[in-house]
């Protein structure tokens, strides 16, 4: 049916028109729109009257202008046969070319008269199904309608809860009984709604809870008041209601969460919920489906209050949201059947039943194509399966026929396992099933059956087997031939066009242009047609698309043919594009492994080979392409990238030289040292790096560096020369010395690390600065001669090639006396009056000590007894005896020792 046209776009008002109104003219015409383009035969049959509209109920219809006013075909399909625009006084004329009965259509064409009046099917009809005809006859082939169309009707209200809450997630809708165009509106943030274009005379005006948690349930506007079910309006024309006020009620629901064992949700479980039947005592399943839970996992199902119900899941449904995984099924409250599940019922309205369902993983999930029956159901004509494309490939699948009666469940036709099947005499009055079924280790087993129709029924029918005609391959057009189609569908027909198993939309008519991204894939056209209750027409046919030709130019190589220098493939324009290249790399014949990209650096392998590159040229629906290329000439030695070398370092006797070598390349390159005196190879000198050594004094030096890599010319180079080698300068640390400073001890020098090594090293002993003869050891004894004096030592050094270096040590303290070494004597002889006593001083050091004695009696000393010995008199009877034992040593500090005392003298 054509769509209401603009004011400014009307053919009959000249003063407007353009370029547009003259297209549209055109139009007109070749619809047979226009008066003027109809046919002489067709002015026999004439449709006239005035359009009116009706603003209110009780109002007085006035005549409107620019609207359409068409007669259509009395069928199912309502096309358009002719019809005219109103003139400005409501009046309208047009013929058809035939007597008969014509559905009329009325409509406004914009503006306000498409804003105000509801377009009407006669009869005040929303839609065409149920309107009554109007007929032109050979007796009567004028005939007056005089449509009257209604104004829309208005509502303004407010939307809340029953505690009186706003209500906002929720759609305010009006729907013509019949059917039709559809008016909503949604509440603002308050609850107030205003909507407009409700349909006029029957209509359905709800509102509905669009919160997707089903927290109310809908309520319909009767004219007067609210109601629960689903009820029809009359909506006078132009009706204004105001303050019609929704209290939406609670849903009574069972509202259950499928999760994983992770308590993530599922999307797209299929799910039953029984409820038991008081009257014959069964658990019946719902009359719809497939039922699956939304994108949150959640399921939701209305509840009677009172009444039992159970809830079980399945994860078979496979048309949602493609999913890795598969869950196992189960029923409230984890029990793996209905018998056992746990028994649900709400208690009061508006009490929502909330559970969770926690489910296991079953396996990995397949990818079910879409198993199409085609051909005739009918004795001895041939039924074939086509499965669709499974995934992940490759998918097993097996096929089973199946037939059924009377609503029972289909049973397996024995030995019917193929994808074609060829129904029998006894298969008549049996519906007929392909049930196709995938199974892939790891993953759940998946099957999916597709009915092919009721054998022996009567059906739709085609005169030709179904087939593709024309030739397959790109730029060409595939043409769909069935012959005709018995009875004539009052719909289409129309056509599904798959290419490689995916639908692909560019057509649903008869043809299909292929184009170059068809090559090489397979082309299905199907064609179902329903009319019942004839049984269904399924037709199918496939080509495979001819493979395309790749315009493959012969590859170049560019670069130079000697080993590490890189060579580029240059494949030329391959077509037509995009073409996907893969490059091969070949020495003397033979693939170089790994050398794969469209350059290649040659490497030592390669040395005295030819190379030549092939490229593979592949694009989806072309046949793979190869080309060589001509050979190089045979690959030369390579030229090293060999820079001077440089020295750094100071030249001098012991300093380290270091060859700087450069860049050398490509990277890796080996490289050898060789240092020169004066011109001359030094023996051993092959590191990078050399020490200067004594020969070298006087003398310059130089490194040649030479490099070297397999497949490439060696190449030395030898740096510049330094200056003349001067004398070395030796590492000399101050001296210290370690030891006591008094008379007696010995000092010794601690020189230091001097170097480099070996360096020798002379000394020199000082007293108080002058130089003590002899004393040229790293230790020194001090003498008496050093008592109160500083002593000092200098250590000079020396090495060939090196500039002599003397260090002297910091002073000592001023030398102090000696300590002498004084053990205590002992007493040997009897010890009675006359008897000689001997002292025995032990040794005394360092020697020699001079020693004296002083014997005592008790603690008074013996006059003139100072000798070692010591004749006991009378007086000494009863006493002990001891004796003193004075060692004195120049530069020493005297020391006297004590014995001990002897027994009392008998």
């Amino acid at each position: 049916m054509p769509l209401p046209r603009p004011a400014a776009d009307h053919p009959l008002q000249s003063s407007r028109q353009g370029l547009w109104a003259i297209l549209v003219a055109v139009v007109l015409v070749a619809a047979g729109l226009f008066t003027g383009a109809a046919p002489a035969s067709a002015a026999t049959y004439t449709f006239k009257g005035t359009v009116k509209g009706k603003l209110t109920a009780t109002a007085t219809a006035t005549p409107l202008g620019d609207v359409w006013v068409g007669a259509y075909t009395n069928d199912d399909r309502a096309d358009l046969v002719a019809g005219a625009w109103s003139a400005p006084d409501g009046s309208y004329s047009f013929t058809v070319a035939a007597a008969g009965s014509y559905k009329m259509w009325t409509t406004c064409s914009s503006g306000p008269c498409s804003a105000t009046y509801a377009s009407e099917w006669n009869a005040d009809k929303s839609s065409s199904y149920g309107s009554t005809p109007v007929a032109v006859t050979d007796a009567a082939p004028t005939t007056a309608y005089n449509p009257q169309l209604e104004a829309f009707g208005s509502m303004t209200g407010r939307v809340t809860n029953e505690a009186g809450q706003p209500v906002t997630a929720v759609s305010v809708s009006a729907s013509p009984s019949g059917g039709g165009q559809v008016s909503s509106t949604k509440p603002d943030a308050n609850g107030y709604f205003t909507l407009t274009k409700i349909p006029p005379n029957q209509a359905y005006i709800s509102v509905r809870d669009e919160s997707g948690q089903r927290l109310y349930l809908e309520q319909y506007w009767t004219g007067t008041g609210m109601v629960d079910t689903y009820t029809a309006a009359t909506v006078p024309s132009g009706v204004a209601w105001t303050n019609v006020n929704f209290v939406l009620k609670d849903e009574t629901i069972i509202e259950a969460t499928v999760t994983d064992t992770a308590g993530s949700p599922i999307a797209d479980v299929g799910y039953t919920p029984w409820v038991y039947n008081d009257a014959t005592g069964t658990w019946d399943g719902p009359q719809m489906g497939p039922l699956t839970s939304d994108a949150q996992g959640k399921i939701y199902w209305r509840m009677t209050v009172g009444k039992k119900y159970k809830l079980c899941v399945s994860d078979n449904v496979y048309e949602g949201t493609p999913r890795d995984k598969r869950y196992k099924a189960e029923c409230y409250d984890n029990t793996p059947t209905m018998d056992t599940a746990t028994v649900l019922t709400a208690t009061a309205a508006g009490q929502r039943v909330k559970l969770t369902m926690q489910l296991d993983v079953a396996g990995l999930s397949l990818a079910p194509g879409k198993p199409y029956v085609y051909g005739s159901a009918q004795a001895g004509q041939t039924l074939t399966v086509d499965p669709g494309v499974w995934g992940p490939a490759p998918v097993a699948l097996a096929y089973q026929w199946q037939r059924s009666k009377d609503n029972a469940l289909p049973q397996d036709i024995a030995g019917a396992t193929a994808t074609t099947y060829v129904p029998t005499a006894s298969d008549a009055g049996y519906d007929i099933w392909a049930k196709v079924t995938g199974t892939k280790t790891g993953y759940v087993p998946h099957y999916d059956t597709v009915h092919a129709g009721k054998s022996g029924a009567d059906a739709v029918t085609a005169s030709k087997p179904f087939t593709i005609l024309g030739t397959p391959s790109a730029g060409n057009t595939l043409t769909i031939d069935h012959g005709t189609l018995n009875p004539a569908p009052d719909f289409g027909p129309y056509y599904d066009w798959f290419v490689n198993g995916v639908q692909d939309y560019r057509s649903n008519a008869k043809t299909f242009v292929l184009q170059a991204s068809d090559a090489g894939k397979k082309v299905t056209a199907r064609l179902s047609v329903h009319d019942w209750p004839l049984q269904p027409y399924y037709g199918q046919a496939s080509v495979t698309v001819a493979s395309g030709t790749l315009t493959a130019p012969v590859p170049t190589v560019s670069g130079t043919a000697k080993v590490g220098s890189v060579l580029t493939a240059v494949p030329g324009t391959w077509g037509p594009a995009p073409v996907t290249l893969a490059y091969q790399w070949l020495r003397s014949g033979v693939a170089v492994t790994g050398a794969t990209s469209a350059t290649y650096t040659l490497a030592a392998a390669d040395l005295g080979k030819t190379m030549t590159v092939r490229v593979t040229g592949s694009k989806t629906g072309f046949t793979t392409a190869a080309k060589t290329s001509a050979a190089t000439p045979a690959v030369a030695a390579g030229t090293l990238t060999a820079p001077v070398p440089t020295v750094s370092g100071t030249a001098k006797v012991g300093s380290v030289l270091t060859v700087v070598p450069g860049v050398w390349g490509p990277a890796p390159v080996s490289l050898a040292y060789q240092w020169f005196r004066s011109g001359v190879a030094v023996t051993g000198a092959t590191s990078a790096s050399y020490t200067l050594a004594a020969a070298d004094l006087g003398k310059t030096m130089t490194v040649q560096v030479t490099g070297s890599k397999a497949g490439f010319t060696t190449v030395a180079k030898t740096s510049a020369a330094t200056a003349a080698v001067a004398v070395g300068t030796l590492t000399a640390p101050v001296p210290t010395v370690s030891g006591t400073a008094k008379v007696g001890s010995a000092l010794t020098a601690v020189p230091g690390a001097w170097g480099p090594a070996p360096v020798t090293l002379a000394y020199q002993w000082f007293r108080s600065g002058i130089a003590v003869t002899g004393a040229t050891s790293a230790t020194y004894t001090l003498a008496a001669a050093d008592l109160g004096k500083t002593m000092t030592v200098r250590v000079t050094g020396s090495k060939t090639g090196f500039t002599t270096a003397a260090k002297t040590s910091a002073a000592t303290a001023a030398i102090a006396a000696g300590t002498l070494t004084a053990p205590v004597p002992t007493i040997s002889g009897t010890k009675t009056v006359g008897s000689t006593l001997t002292a025995t001083p032990g040794a005394w050091g360092p020697a020699p000590v001079a020693l004296t004695y002083q014997w005592f009696r008790g603690s008074a000393a013996i006059s003139g007894a100072t000798s070692a010995t010591y004749k006991l008199v009378a007086a000494d009877k009863g006493s002990a005896i001891k004796v003193r034992v004075t060692g004195t040593k120049t530069a020493y500090t005297a020391l006297a020792r004590y014995s001990a005392a002897t027994a009392l003298i008998g």
